[in-house]
C-alpha cells in the first residue's frame, strides 16, 4: 500500500487543481454565460454592487480554467479563497458550520483545498512550470 501511495504523491496537486479548477469554472460559466448573465453582472447574488459580481463571476470563471491547467496557481487560489470568505461572510457564516443549514462547511473546505495548493504548489504537471516559475514552482518540479 505504502509504494502505491507512494506513486501518487506527484499527482497530489494534479488532483487537487483538477477537483477545484472543475468545481469553479462549472460555477462560473453560468454566471459569465448563462442565459440573462450579462456576462457576470445579474447573477443570483442580487443586492451586490455590479463591479462585485463581475469579480465573483470571472474570478470564478478564470480562476477555475486557471486552477485546471496550472497557470499562476497561487494567484488563482488565492482569488478563490477571497470569494469563498466573501461568500461565508456576505451569506454562509450565519447559518453556522453544517451544509445541510446552508452553512458554510463546504466554503471552508474549498479554502482549505486552495491552501493546500499554495502550500504544494501546483505540481509537476502545470504550465506555471514552463512559463511562470521556470521550473520552480513546487517541489515536484524540481526533482
Amino acid at each position: 500500500m505504502k509504494e502505491c501511495c507512494e506513486k501518487l504523491k506527484p499527482y497530489a496537486s494534479l488532483f487537487l487543481r483538477i477537483g477545484l479548477g472543475t468545481v469553479f469554472t462549472v460555477h462560473g460559466f453560468p454566471k459569465v454565460f448563462g442565459a440573462g448573465a450579462a456576462l457576470g453582472t445579474a447573477w443570483a447574488g442580487e443586492g451586490f454592487p455590479t463591479i462585485i459580481q463581475l469579480m465573483v463571476s470571472w474570478g470564478e470563471f478564470i480562476g477555475g480554467i486557471a486552477l485546471l491547467v496550472g497557470f499562476l496557481t497561487p494567484l488563482a487560489a488565492l482569488g478563490i479563497i477571497i470569494i469563498m470568505a466573501g461568500a461565508i461572510i456576505t451569506v454562509h457564516g450565519k447559518n453556522g458550520f453544517s451544509m445541510g443549514n446552508q452553512g458554510y462547511e463546504y466554503n471552508f473546505v474549498l479554502i482549505s483545498m486552495c491552501l493546500a495548493l499554495i502550500a504544494n504548489g501546483p505540481g509537476k504537471f502545470a504550465l506555471d512550470n514552463k512559463f511562470c516559475c521556470k521550473g520552480k514552482c513546487s517541489p515536484e518540479a524540481k526533482s
